[in-house]
């Protein structure tokens, strides 16, 4: 999986926009980078990177991302709510 397609599939489960970041940091958001060669998962908050994580792939951190979104307990009470 891409950036693309985590982009689309996040989109058709209806995952709020504001609970990610693709391509940016965004305070109070699960954000992916690509950065020095590699990419980077993590929960943005006042300007900290919280349980950062670093993969060589693409593949692996959208895969990390979409995982840490769909089992985040705000994310869950909204989709269920909509």
């Amino acid at each position: 999986m891409n950036v693309q397609e985590l982009s689309a599939l996040l989109q058709s489960k209806g995952v709020p926009p504001g609970a990610y970041s693709i391509g940016s940091d965004s305070s109070e958001s699960y954000c992916l980078l690509p950065e020095q060669g590699s990419w980077r998962v993590y929960y943005s908050e006042r300007g900290n990177r919280n349980d950062e994580r670093v993969y060589a792939n693409e593949a692996d951190a959208c895969q990390a991302l979409l995982d840490l979104l769909l089992r985040d307990r705000s994310v869950q009470s909204y989709l269920r709510q909509n």
